[in-house]
């Protein structure tokens, strides 16, 4: 069974807010969310760590949410979805040590990622036991992975097939199948709809801008064996 998680709840105006998680799980096993660090060392959620235009890190949470009170903090969210799968996008590596110790504190099953191989080592080095992911972002994140050493999971980007070829791209995923790797896949700018089901068989997760589409897309595809083919050709 592939897990489905909301890529920031619903990718959209309200990506990354509490509103988001909740729709999103009305059809999503779990939600991914982006955490930094605030000033005063809160964790809140939001993509590009900034709030009107200034960077997070420079304002207290008090001041974050004076600018936008949609932004949530990460112990909001992990109280009130507990119940849900999470995966934690690290960008912020003064935020590794408190996302680690909210996530155990609260007690939900998680996986920390990160883009940044060495965000990747400093989550492994903070939390030995946690699940810990590579999140793939451009051609030389597949050239930094050798260099990767006891990930739990790879999040690739279906954009890669743009930039590496479908042969390729499934070559990519089969080696990481082979090593032990679970696969998350994610989509920056590409049609989810139509290339996911291709890749399906080599898949553990999807992390789908939009759950609801793609909770039906899930359930009509067929499912086949990962030392098959994938489920169609790069016309």
């Amino acid at each position: 069974m592939v897990l489905l998680i909301g890529h920031r709840g619903f990718r959209g105006r309200l990506e990354n807010t509490v509103p988001a998680f909740r729709r999103a799980l009305r059809y999503a096993d779990g939600i991914e969310f982006d955490v930094w660090e605030t000033g005063d060392g809160k964790i809140v959620i939001t993509h590009d760590g900034e709030v009107g235009g200034i960077p997070v890190k420079s304002l207290t949470l008090r001041e974050v949410l004076r600018t936008d009170r949609a932004i949530p903090t990460l112990t909001r969210v992990l109280r009130e979805f507990r119940s849900a799968f999470m995966d934690v996008d690290v960008k912020d590596i003064d935020a590794v040590e408190g996302s680690v110790r909210l996530v155990e504190r609260f007690g939900v099953d998680a996986v920390f990622s990160a883009d940044k191989p060495g965000l990747v080592r400093s989550l492994q080095k903070e939390c030995p036991d946690c699940r810990v992911g590579f999140s793939i972002t451009g051609y030389w994140g597949a050239l930094v992975l050798p260099s990767l050493r006891g990930i739990y999971s790879l999040h690739v980007p279906i954009d890669a097939v743009s930039y590496v070829g479908f042969r390729n791209m499934v070559a990519i995923l089969r080696i990481a199948w082979k090593r032990g790797l679970k696969i998350f896949l994610w989509n920056y700018r590409m049609d989810e709809l139509t290339w996911v089901p291709r890749f399906l068989p080599f898949v553990d997760g999807v992390i789908a801008d939009n759950p609801a589409r793609m909770r039906k897309v899930l359930l009509e595809a067929p499912t086949k064996d990962r030392g098959g083919e994938a489920c169609g050709e790069l016309e």
